[in-house]
């Protein structure tokens, strides 16, 4: 963990310092779900507190429910975001394929948005991160893993969540990218389906790396926007086509005919 997270707090509220330092970390995702603070003897140097007051500190941020305690392991950020979409809505959403569309507008309403701030917003790290993350998809792009390409797809529109800086937009797309993480949905198995539906996915992801590389507010929006009703638009094509099918067929057997 890098020295330059924590701050030297002043001699005065000194626990209430810490508690504050660390929620704002966590609101700005400079501390993650799951990620283990350093040890009470170098977190209390690097803040320049007495142990005794990181231990007030933590206490008061355990009892907020924003840190745990974990015996013989050490003291991790509490898993807050994990919690926002409840398991009984993650198993509906999963058994019915029209949520997906319904996932899917919501994304497209708020990721559209987040892109033309991401190109606004971002700073050279933010760019450097989500370049990064853009280059890890196109050098997997030949590997026929759709599981790591659901993985590397949500960690590119993360990054593109976290160059906004805005702490709400952060933390709720970052829980619904845990579906895609869950595999909850599976979209990329159908636009596979399609010739070179593949590569159109990466091209669209390379048009939203260059719009916000080059700072181009409507550019970034309208590539976001198009990549995600691209999506929309085919997953609904196929559900379609799958309901005839299934009606077809129950017509067919109700006169006798089998295939």
């Amino acid at each position: 963990m890098s020295k330059d997270k924590f701050k030297k707090v002043e001699h005065t509220r000194m626990a209430e310092a810490v508690v504050e330092q660390v929620e704002e970390m966590i609101l700005h995702g400079t501390l993650r779900d799951g990620e283990r603070l350093p040890s009470e003897r170098d977190l209390a140097d690097r803040l320049d507190v007495s142990r005794q007051t990181l231990r007030e500190a933590l206490k008061a941020l355990e009892e907020k429910g924003l840190v745990e305690s974990r015996q013989g392991g050490g003291t991790f950020i509490a898993n807050i975001v994990g919690s926002a979409i409840s398991e009984p809505l993650v198993e509906l959403f999963s058994r019915h394929e029209e949520a997906y569309l319904d996932y899917m507008e919501f994304r497209l309403l708020l990721e559209a948005k987040a892109a033309g701030l991401a190109a606004e917003r971002a700073t050279p790290f933010d760019r450097q991160i989500i370049r990064a993350r853009f280059d890890a998809m196109a050098a997997a792009h030949d590997q026929d893993d759709a599981a790591r390409d659901a993985e590397l797809d949500a960690d590119f529109h993360f990054s593109i969540a976290e160059a906004t800086h805005n702490p709400m937009m952060i933390f709720s797309l970052r829980s619904i990218f845990e579906l895609i993480r869950r595999g909850v949905f599976y979209n990329r198995y159908v636009v596979y389906l399609e010739a070179g539906g593949r590569d159109r996915l990466l091209d669209q992801h390379r048009e939203i790396c260059k719009a916000i590389e080059a700072g181009d507010v409507p550019g970034a929006e309208a590539a976001m926007a198009a990549h995600l009703t691209f999506i929309i638009d085919f997953f609904s094509g196929a559900l379609k086509m799958r309901q005839r099918f299934e009606t077809a067929r129950l017509r067919a057997e109700a006169q006798g005919f089998k295939l």
